[in-house]
Protein backbone atom coordinates (compact mmCIF):
# COMPACT_ATOMS: atom_id res chain seq x y z
CA UNK A 1 0.00 0.00 0.00
CA UNK A 2 1.30 3.43 -0.91
CA UNK A 3 2.09 5.70 1.99
CA UNK A 4 3.33 9.27 2.04
CA UNK A 5 5.10 11.05 4.87
CA UNK A 6 2.77 12.42 7.54
CA UNK A 7 3.65 14.97 10.21
CA UNK A 8 3.31 13.39 13.65
CA UNK A 9 3.32 14.51 17.25
CA UNK A 10 0.08 16.42 17.90
CA UNK A 11 -0.96 14.03 20.66
CA UNK A 12 2.33 14.63 22.44
CA UNK A 13 1.93 18.39 22.20
CA UNK A 14 -1.78 18.74 22.94
CA UNK A 15 -2.92 15.48 24.44
CA UNK A 16 -5.26 12.80 23.14
CA UNK A 17 -8.84 12.01 24.06
CA UNK A 18 -9.98 9.26 26.35
CA UNK A 19 -11.80 6.30 24.78
CA UNK A 20 -15.61 6.53 24.61
CA UNK A 21 -17.61 5.09 27.44
CA UNK A 22 -19.76 1.97 27.27
CA UNK A 23 -23.07 3.56 28.33
CA UNK A 24 -26.16 2.82 26.27
CA UNK A 25 -26.77 5.89 24.07
CA UNK A 26 -30.23 4.76 23.04
CA UNK A 27 -32.20 4.94 26.28
CA UNK A 28 -35.73 5.76 25.23
CA UNK A 29 -34.78 5.75 21.56
CA UNK A 30 -34.49 2.16 20.41
CA UNK A 31 -31.34 0.09 20.04
CA UNK A 32 -28.46 0.27 17.58
CA UNK A 33 -27.43 -2.80 15.65
CA UNK A 34 -23.66 -3.07 15.37
CA UNK A 35 -21.31 -4.63 12.93
CA UNK A 36 -23.67 -4.81 9.95
CA UNK A 37 -21.80 -5.02 6.68
CA UNK A 38 -22.40 -3.64 3.23
CA UNK A 39 -21.21 -4.41 -0.25
CA UNK A 40 -18.82 -1.72 -1.51
CA UNK A 41 -19.74 -0.02 -4.75
CA UNK A 42 -17.56 -0.78 -7.75
CA UNK A 43 -19.26 1.19 -10.50
CA UNK A 44 -17.76 4.33 -11.93
CA UNK A 45 -19.65 7.40 -10.71
CA UNK A 46 -22.29 5.29 -8.96
CA UNK A 47 -24.70 7.55 -7.11
CA UNK A 48 -26.05 5.38 -4.34
CA UNK A 49 -29.15 5.39 -2.24
CA UNK A 50 -28.75 2.22 -0.32
CA UNK A 51 -26.85 -0.64 1.30
CA UNK A 52 -25.97 -1.38 4.89
CA UNK A 53 -24.49 0.12 8.00
CA UNK A 54 -21.97 2.65 9.33
CA UNK A 55 -18.41 3.26 10.42
CA UNK A 56 -16.87 4.91 13.48
CA UNK A 57 -13.80 6.43 14.61
CA UNK A 58 -10.89 8.44 15.52
CA UNK A 59 -10.05 11.97 16.49
CA UNK A 60 -8.19 13.95 19.09
CA UNK A 61 -6.53 17.32 18.99
CA UNK A 62 -6.36 20.03 16.31
CA UNK A 63 -4.03 22.67 15.00
CA UNK A 64 -5.39 25.80 13.39
CA UNK A 65 -4.07 26.44 9.89
CA UNK A 66 -6.28 29.36 8.92
CA UNK A 67 -3.84 32.15 9.73
CA UNK A 68 -0.46 30.59 9.04
CA UNK A 69 -1.44 28.93 5.78
CA UNK A 70 0.28 25.76 6.96
CA UNK A 71 -1.53 22.47 6.64
CA UNK A 72 -2.92 20.92 9.83
CA UNK A 73 -0.71 18.55 11.79
CA UNK A 74 -1.97 15.04 12.42
CA UNK A 75 -0.66 12.33 14.74
CA UNK A 76 -1.25 8.92 13.21
CA UNK A 77 0.51 6.90 15.89
CA UNK A 78 3.88 6.42 14.21
CA UNK A 79 4.59 2.91 12.89
CA UNK A 80 2.22 1.28 15.35
CA UNK A 81 -0.92 2.66 13.73
CA UNK A 82 -4.08 3.85 15.48
CA UNK A 83 -5.14 1.92 18.61
CA UNK A 84 -7.88 -0.73 18.60
CA UNK A 85 -7.60 -1.58 14.91
CA UNK A 86 -7.31 -5.20 13.84
CA UNK A 87 -4.08 -4.90 11.87
CA UNK A 88 -0.52 -4.88 13.07
CA UNK A 89 2.38 -3.04 11.41
CA UNK A 90 3.61 -6.30 9.82
CA UNK A 91 0.25 -7.61 8.62
CA UNK A 92 0.54 -7.95 4.84
CA UNK A 93 -3.19 -8.60 4.40
CA UNK A 94 -4.25 -5.28 5.88
CA UNK A 95 -5.35 -2.16 4.10
CA UNK A 96 -8.92 -1.01 3.67
CA UNK A 97 -10.47 -0.79 0.23
CA UNK A 98 -13.23 1.66 1.22
CA UNK A 99 -13.49 5.21 2.62
CA UNK A 100 -16.77 6.91 3.62
CA UNK A 101 -16.68 10.74 3.77
CA UNK A 102 -19.58 12.60 5.38
CA UNK A 103 -19.86 16.39 5.28
CA UNK A 104 -21.98 17.68 8.20
CA UNK A 105 -23.05 21.17 7.16
CA UNK A 106 -24.51 24.09 9.10
CA UNK A 107 -27.00 25.41 6.55
CA UNK A 108 -28.02 28.61 8.34
CA UNK A 109 -28.07 31.85 6.36
CA UNK A 110 -24.61 32.98 7.48
CA UNK A 111 -23.04 29.96 5.74
CA UNK A 112 -24.03 31.22 2.28
CA UNK A 113 -20.78 33.18 2.02
CA UNK A 114 -18.74 29.99 2.55
CA UNK A 115 -20.55 27.78 0.08
CA UNK A 116 -18.56 28.59 -3.06
CA UNK A 117 -15.11 28.45 -1.37
CA UNK A 118 -15.97 25.00 0.01
CA UNK A 119 -17.06 23.80 -3.42
CA UNK A 120 -13.90 25.28 -4.97
CA UNK A 121 -11.64 23.44 -2.49
CA UNK A 122 -13.29 20.05 -3.00
CA UNK A 123 -11.62 19.00 -6.31
CA UNK A 124 -8.15 19.40 -4.78
CA UNK A 125 -9.24 17.25 -1.85
CA UNK A 126 -10.43 14.55 -4.26
CA UNK A 127 -7.11 14.70 -6.10
CA UNK A 128 -5.20 14.36 -2.83
CA UNK A 129 -7.32 11.39 -1.79
CA UNK A 130 -6.76 9.69 -5.13
CA UNK A 131 -3.00 10.22 -4.82
CA UNK A 132 -2.85 8.99 -1.22
CA UNK A 133 -4.98 5.85 -1.53
CA UNK A 134 -4.32 2.73 -3.62
CA UNK A 135 -6.02 2.52 -6.98
CA UNK A 136 -9.40 0.84 -6.71
CA UNK A 137 -10.23 2.20 -3.24
CA UNK A 138 -14.00 2.69 -3.09
CA UNK A 139 -15.06 6.21 -2.02
CA UNK A 140 -18.50 7.17 -0.75
CA UNK A 141 -19.24 10.90 -0.33
CA UNK A 142 -22.41 12.17 1.36
CA UNK A 143 -23.75 15.34 2.95
CA UNK A 144 -26.18 16.01 5.78
CA UNK A 145 -27.48 19.22 7.32
CA UNK A 146 -26.62 20.05 10.93
CA UNK A 147 -30.15 21.32 11.52
CA UNK A 148 -33.76 20.18 11.84
CA UNK A 149 -33.48 18.78 15.35
CA UNK A 150 -36.01 21.16 16.88
CA UNK A 151 -39.76 20.68 16.69
CA UNK A 152 -41.15 22.13 13.44
CA UNK A 153 -42.68 25.52 14.08
CA UNK A 154 -40.41 26.13 17.06
CA UNK A 155 -36.83 26.27 15.86
CA UNK A 156 -35.36 27.44 19.14
CA UNK A 157 -34.07 30.75 20.42
CA UNK A 158 -30.69 32.19 21.33
CA UNK A 159 -29.55 33.18 24.79
CA UNK A 160 -26.24 34.17 26.33
CA UNK A 161 -23.06 35.61 24.78
CA UNK A 162 -21.97 34.45 21.33
CA UNK A 163 -19.68 31.55 22.28
CA UNK A 164 -21.93 30.44 25.13
CA UNK A 165 -25.16 30.55 23.15
CA UNK A 166 -27.88 28.22 24.32
CA UNK A 167 -31.41 27.29 23.34
CA UNK A 168 -34.01 29.16 25.37
CA UNK A 169 -37.03 27.50 23.78
CA UNK A 170 -37.84 24.73 21.36
CA UNK A 171 -38.23 20.96 21.72
CA UNK A 172 -35.47 18.63 20.58
CA UNK A 173 -36.88 16.51 17.76
CA UNK A 174 -34.62 13.54 16.84
CA UNK A 175 -35.60 11.26 13.93
CA UNK A 176 -36.94 8.48 16.16
CA UNK A 177 -39.62 10.97 17.30
CA UNK A 178 -40.75 11.70 13.73
CA UNK A 179 -39.62 12.92 10.32
CA UNK A 180 -39.85 16.68 9.72
CA UNK A 181 -39.90 16.03 5.98
CA UNK A 182 -36.93 18.25 5.08
CA UNK A 183 -34.29 16.79 2.76
CA UNK A 184 -31.01 16.16 4.55
CA UNK A 185 -32.11 17.07 8.08
CA UNK A 186 -32.27 15.05 11.34
CA UNK A 187 -29.28 12.93 10.27
CA UNK A 188 -30.69 11.92 6.89
CA UNK A 189 -28.26 12.14 3.97
CA UNK A 190 -29.11 14.90 1.52
CA UNK A 191 -30.63 13.50 -1.65
CA UNK A 192 -29.32 15.13 -4.82
CA UNK A 193 -30.10 13.99 -8.35
CA UNK A 194 -31.93 11.01 -6.90
CA UNK A 195 -28.97 9.81 -4.81
CA UNK A 196 -28.09 10.08 -1.13
CA UNK A 197 -24.36 9.62 -1.73
CA UNK A 198 -21.88 9.38 -4.60
CA UNK A 199 -19.65 6.34 -5.10
CA UNK A 200 -16.49 6.22 -7.20
CA UNK A 201 -13.19 4.35 -7.10
CA UNK A 202 -9.74 5.91 -7.07
CA UNK A 203 -8.26 5.49 -10.53
CA UNK A 204 -11.58 6.32 -12.18
CA UNK A 205 -12.72 9.67 -13.55
CA UNK A 206 -13.79 11.83 -10.58
CA UNK A 207 -15.38 14.65 -12.60
CA UNK A 208 -18.85 13.27 -11.87
CA UNK A 209 -18.12 13.27 -8.14
CA UNK A 210 -16.99 16.89 -8.05
CA UNK A 211 -20.00 17.98 -10.12
CA UNK A 212 -22.41 16.05 -7.88
CA UNK A 213 -20.77 17.45 -4.73
CA UNK A 214 -21.01 21.02 -6.01
CA UNK A 215 -24.69 20.62 -6.76
CA UNK A 216 -25.39 18.92 -3.44
CA UNK A 217 -23.50 21.55 -1.41
CA UNK A 218 -25.36 24.30 -3.24
CA UNK A 219 -28.63 22.67 -2.21
CA UNK A 220 -27.56 21.89 1.34
CA UNK A 221 -26.52 25.43 2.29
CA UNK A 222 -29.83 27.20 1.88
CA UNK A 223 -30.76 29.59 4.67
CA UNK A 224 -34.37 29.60 3.51
CA UNK A 225 -34.91 25.94 4.45
CA UNK A 226 -37.30 25.57 7.43
CA UNK A 227 -35.80 25.00 10.87
CA UNK A 228 -32.30 25.90 9.67
CA UNK A 229 -31.41 28.58 12.19
CA UNK A 230 -30.43 26.29 15.07
CA UNK A 231 -26.96 24.79 14.59
CA UNK A 232 -26.80 21.31 16.15
CA UNK A 233 -23.60 20.05 14.55
CA UNK A 234 -22.88 17.28 17.06
CA UNK A 235 -26.36 15.82 16.66
CA UNK A 236 -25.97 16.20 12.90
CA UNK A 237 -22.73 14.21 12.96
CA UNK A 238 -24.10 11.39 15.14
CA UNK A 239 -27.64 10.79 13.93
CA UNK A 240 -26.73 9.61 10.41
CA UNK A 241 -25.66 6.42 12.21
CA UNK A 242 -28.76 6.02 14.38
CA UNK A 243 -31.14 3.12 13.59
CA UNK A 244 -33.93 5.61 12.88
CA UNK A 245 -32.04 6.66 9.74
CA UNK A 246 -30.80 3.20 8.72
CA UNK A 247 -33.21 2.77 5.81
CA UNK A 248 -32.72 6.24 4.33
CA UNK A 249 -28.91 6.17 4.69
CA UNK A 250 -28.49 2.51 3.69
CA UNK A 251 -25.36 1.73 1.73
CA UNK A 252 -23.34 4.82 2.63
CA UNK A 253 -21.29 3.33 5.45
CA UNK A 254 -19.26 0.15 5.17
CA UNK A 255 -18.01 -1.90 8.10
CA UNK A 256 -14.29 -1.94 7.27
CA UNK A 257 -13.96 1.58 5.89
CA UNK A 258 -12.37 4.73 7.20
CA UNK A 259 -15.18 7.07 8.24
CA UNK A 260 -14.31 10.74 7.72
CA UNK A 261 -16.58 13.22 9.54
CA UNK A 262 -15.99 16.69 8.10
CA UNK A 263 -17.88 19.33 10.12
CA UNK A 264 -18.71 22.77 8.74
CA UNK A 265 -20.20 25.48 10.96
CA UNK A 266 -19.55 29.15 11.73
CA UNK A 267 -21.54 29.12 14.99
CA UNK A 268 -21.27 27.45 18.41
CA UNK A 269 -23.03 24.12 18.68
CA UNK A 270 -26.59 24.23 20.08
CA UNK A 271 -27.18 20.54 20.62
CA UNK A 272 -29.19 20.30 23.89
CA UNK A 273 -26.71 20.50 26.80
CA UNK A 274 -28.75 18.09 28.92
CA UNK A 275 -27.81 15.26 26.52
CA UNK A 276 -24.20 14.22 27.30
CA UNK A 277 -21.69 14.49 24.49
CA UNK A 278 -20.76 10.87 25.17
CA UNK A 279 -24.24 9.79 24.09
CA UNK A 280 -23.58 11.16 20.60
CA UNK A 281 -20.10 9.66 20.53
CA UNK A 282 -21.61 6.31 21.47
CA UNK A 283 -24.05 6.42 18.53
CA UNK A 284 -21.11 6.59 16.13
CA UNK A 285 -19.04 4.10 18.12
CA UNK A 286 -21.87 1.56 18.20
CA UNK A 287 -22.33 1.81 14.46
CA UNK A 288 -18.59 1.37 13.92
CA UNK A 289 -18.06 -1.28 16.55
CA UNK A 290 -16.65 -3.98 14.26
CA UNK A 291 -13.95 -1.68 12.89
CA UNK A 292 -13.31 0.29 16.08
CA UNK A 293 -13.14 3.95 17.01
CA UNK A 294 -9.70 4.29 15.41
CA UNK A 295 -11.40 3.96 12.02
CA UNK A 296 -12.97 7.42 12.44
CA UNK A 297 -11.20 10.59 11.34
CA UNK A 298 -12.66 14.00 12.25
CA UNK A 299 -11.86 17.35 10.67
CA UNK A 300 -13.60 20.49 9.55
CA UNK A 301 -13.97 24.24 9.51
CA UNK A 302 -15.69 25.39 12.70
CA UNK A 303 -16.10 28.37 15.02
CA UNK A 304 -12.78 27.43 16.60
CA UNK A 305 -12.22 30.69 18.46
CA UNK A 306 -15.18 29.73 20.65
CA UNK A 307 -13.85 26.28 21.51
CA UNK A 308 -10.16 27.18 21.83
CA UNK A 309 -10.70 29.94 24.42
CA UNK A 310 -10.30 28.40 27.91
CA UNK A 311 -12.74 30.96 29.31
CA UNK A 312 -15.59 29.45 27.30
CA UNK A 313 -17.44 26.41 28.60
CA UNK A 314 -19.17 25.44 25.33
CA UNK A 315 -16.60 22.87 24.16
CA UNK A 316 -19.20 20.34 22.98
CA UNK A 317 -18.14 20.25 19.32
CA UNK A 318 -14.41 19.85 19.87
CA UNK A 319 -15.04 17.35 22.67
CA UNK A 320 -17.01 15.27 20.17
CA UNK A 321 -14.33 15.59 17.49
CA UNK A 322 -11.61 14.50 19.91
CA UNK A 323 -13.49 11.60 21.48
CA UNK A 324 -12.64 8.65 19.27
CA UNK A 325 -9.02 7.93 20.18
CA UNK A 326 -7.29 7.63 16.82
CA UNK A 327 -5.88 10.38 14.60
CA UNK A 328 -6.29 13.83 16.19
CA UNK A 329 -9.05 16.08 14.93
CA UNK A 330 -7.93 19.06 12.89
CA UNK A 331 -9.84 22.15 11.86
CA UNK A 332 -9.55 25.72 10.64
CA UNK A 333 -11.43 28.58 12.22
CA UNK A 334 -14.66 29.62 10.56
CA UNK A 335 -16.77 32.64 11.41
CA UNK A 336 -19.35 34.65 9.44
CA UNK A 337 -16.80 37.42 8.83
CA UNK A 338 -13.92 35.11 7.90
CA UNK A 339 -12.85 33.73 4.52
CA UNK A 340 -10.54 30.85 5.48
CA UNK A 341 -8.55 28.77 3.06
CA UNK A 342 -10.58 25.55 3.06
CA UNK A 343 -7.70 23.75 1.38
CA UNK A 344 -5.99 24.02 4.78
CA UNK A 345 -8.12 21.08 5.91
CA UNK A 346 -9.34 19.73 2.56
CA UNK A 347 -5.83 18.91 1.39
CA UNK A 348 -2.75 16.74 1.63
CA UNK A 349 -2.62 16.38 5.43
CA UNK A 350 -6.18 15.04 5.73
CA UNK A 351 -5.70 12.73 2.73
CA UNK A 352 -2.51 11.37 4.28
CA UNK A 353 -4.09 10.65 7.65
CA UNK A 354 -7.00 8.91 5.94
CA UNK A 355 -4.57 6.80 3.92
CA UNK A 356 -2.50 5.93 6.99
CA UNK A 357 -5.64 5.00 8.95
CA UNK A 358 -6.76 2.91 5.99
CA UNK A 359 -3.56 0.85 6.21
CA UNK A 360 -4.59 -0.37 9.67
CA UNK A 361 -8.03 -1.69 8.63
CA UNK A 362 -8.87 -5.06 7.04
CA UNK A 363 -10.36 -4.83 3.56
CA UNK A 364 -14.13 -4.75 3.11
CA UNK A 365 -15.86 -7.91 1.88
Amino acid sequence: MRRRAVVVGACVVMGCAEPPRDDNPFDGGGSMTTGASAVPSSATGNMGSGSDSATSGAGTTAEDASESGDEPIFDVGGDEGPPDTKCGPDDDDCGCNAVDILFVVDNSGSMNTHREPIIAAFPQFVDEMVNALPEGTDLHVGLTRATGFYDPGNSGGWGGPACEASITDGVFFPPQDGNNGVNGQQGRLYEHEGSTFYAVQTGQDTAGLTAWFGGAMTGVIDGSVPHSNTETVVAGAAYPFHPANAAHNAGFMRTNAVLVLFLLSDSPDLTPPEIPTSDFVDIVSAAKADCGDACVVTSGAIAGTCYENPANTNTRLTDFMNAFGGAPASWVDLAPSMSPDFTGVLGTALADVVATTCEQIPPEG
